[in-house]
């Protein structure tokens, strides 16, 4: 993405080809969905430092998400709802504008070159994800080959950091990563410490087994 690019301020992070649902129900960001359905245009995802997503006092960070529209539902008291999927990573240069709604302009943000070692690097954060995931249920999944991530490393590690259920400022520093090989690292790091902290937890009182959590991964 080169150009100018109307900014969603959340405190949340989206990742390329994540899926992301929005109640769109402030004024801005209503002008701007129908700014991108009127121009075709994707917008931009960014996360707010002060972790807010209502208000005037917002701080996006420099590096988002683009995100393309796929579907909108209008609700009652002119509210929608949205469901859009995450692209390409941008940097922003500059804000040009807060008013209708948040407008920057944004340069591509390219990974880096996937280095020798990175197959090495993603077998193990499969391997770990794996064990993260039968953590998270506290038990050993039905079909252990089932959950299988994409052969591309760089989208294997942006499957990884959606799917992980870490604090949204951790999410950005792996969306900043310079490329697969820097993001699988960190995420091999992270998964072994959410694995030990997981297995240290007290066994809770469940009705229901829980869902693995959702590969919402999308090339579209």
């Amino acid at each position: 993405m080169n150009g100018e690019l109307g900014l969603f301020v959340l405190n949340a992070v989206l990742m390329p080809g994540a899926v992301l649902r929005l109640h769109v129900f402030e004024d801005r960001y209503k002008a701007l969905m129908a700014d991108c359905l009127e121009r075709q245009r994707p917008f931009g995802v960014v996360f707010d430092r002060l972790g807010r997503e209502v208000g005037d006092e917002l701080h996006p960070v420099a590096v988002g998400t683009t995100a393309h529209i796929r579907h909108l539902s209008r609700l009652s008291a002119g509210r929608l709802y949205v469901i859009a999927s995450g692209h390409e990573r941008f940097r922003i240069r500059r804000i040009v504008a807060t008013q209708p709604f948040w407008l920057a302009q944004v340069g591509p943000l390219p990974e880096a070159p996937e280095t020798s070692g990175v197959r090495d690097l993603l077998a193990l954060a499969s391997a770990r994800f794996r064990d993260y995931v039968e953590a998270l249920l506290a038990r050993p999944l039905d079909d252990p080959n089932g959950l299988v991530l994409p052969e591309e490393a760089s989208f294997a590690s942006f499957v990884i950091a959606d799917a992980l259920q870490v604090a949204p400022r951790v999410k950005q520093a792996l969306l900043e990563a310079e490329g697969a090989a820097q993001r699988l690292a960190a995420e091999v790091r992270l998964l072994e410490s959410e694995i030990e902290r997981l297995h240290r937890r007290p066994e809770p009182v469940r009705r229901h087994s829980p869902r693995p959590p959702g590969v919402r991964f999308s090339l579209n």
